[in-house]
């Protein structure tokens, strides 16, 4: 018998790990939502009427396609004024957290530029 037991309690601590990951998934996913809705705001302020998904990674892609080793890693560097954790939000505003057709799941293409 109390090896049933312990087989239940080795399923159950199982079932509750199994739980905690997928919690953690979808609340990495809603912070990866809330991360990409403000560059996409970001990017807005900057360039305004001429604003498009399209024309903000253009622009980004030929940018860094045509900076010197130097300004990429000055850019690099000056990563941490960026806020890399999603601006803390309350309970209640979690229902209005950006869905990815929202934000339109946009591919950014991977260059190698060695």
């Amino acid at each position: 018998m109390d090896k049933n037991r312990e087989g239940d309690r080795m399923i159950d601590k199982l079932t509750t790990i199994e739980s905690k990951i997928q919690q953690l998934k979808q609340k990495k996913e809603r912070i990866q939502n809330q991360q990409a809705l403000f560059l996409m705001k970001e990017a807005q302020k900057i360039l305004k009427e001429e604003f498009s998904l399209e024309t903000a990674l253009n622009i980004l892609r030929d940018s860094w396609a045509a900076s010197s080793k130097a300004q990429r890693t000055e850019w690099t560097t000056r990563a941490n004024s960026f806020p890399i954790s999603a601006p803390k939000t309350h309970k209640k505003a979690k229902k209005h957290n950006p869905t990815p057709e929202q934000i339109g799941k946009a591919e950014i293409p991977v260059h190698d530029h060695h």
